[in-house]
């Protein structure tokens, strides 16, 4: 397991990011990610440095939601709004969306979705029953 980051591109990926907050935990979680979409990479779409900044946006986006971010503040007025309110799973941050949109092979979006499949069932009856065209009414 090789990471791809590390904690200076996390840190410099999330504006305003002064936590403490380990980011170890984050790269290594976004890493084993990462390592699937290269394995669903069967037409070899992305190259190492797309997957390091895929990588580095998931553990932002980890990150982010560990340690949530504002997407406003007010001093004098004492309130402030935080980021994540623009959907759930990757899509609740500003990170996870761009991590989702580097990632042209479709797998993050595609777990984000909850893995969605179409499938078919013959409802006729089998060929040994079936009527030929010419024998119809």
């Amino acid at each position: 397991m090789d990471l791809r980051t590390s904690d200076a591109k996390v840190r410099a990926a999330i504006p305003d990011f002064s936590s403490s907050l380990s980011t170890t935990n984050m790269i290594r979680t976004a890493n084993r990610l990462v390592d699937k979409v290269v394995a669903n990479d069967s037409g070899n779409l992305l190259d190492s440095e797309i997957l390091v900044e895929i990588e580095t946006y998931l553990a932002a986006h980890l990150c982010a939601l560990a340690d949530p971010q504002y997407s406003s503040k007010s001093t004098e007025g004492a309130s402030g709004q935080w980021q994540g309110q623009f959907g759930k799973g990757l899509m609740a941050t500003y990170w996870g969306q761009t991590a989702v949109t580097l990632d042209t092979t479709g797998f993050l979006a595609s777990i984000n979705e909850g893995r969605k499949s179409a499938g078919m069932t013959w409802l006729g009856l089998p060929p040994s029953e079936q009527t030929d065209y010419g024998d119809r009414d």
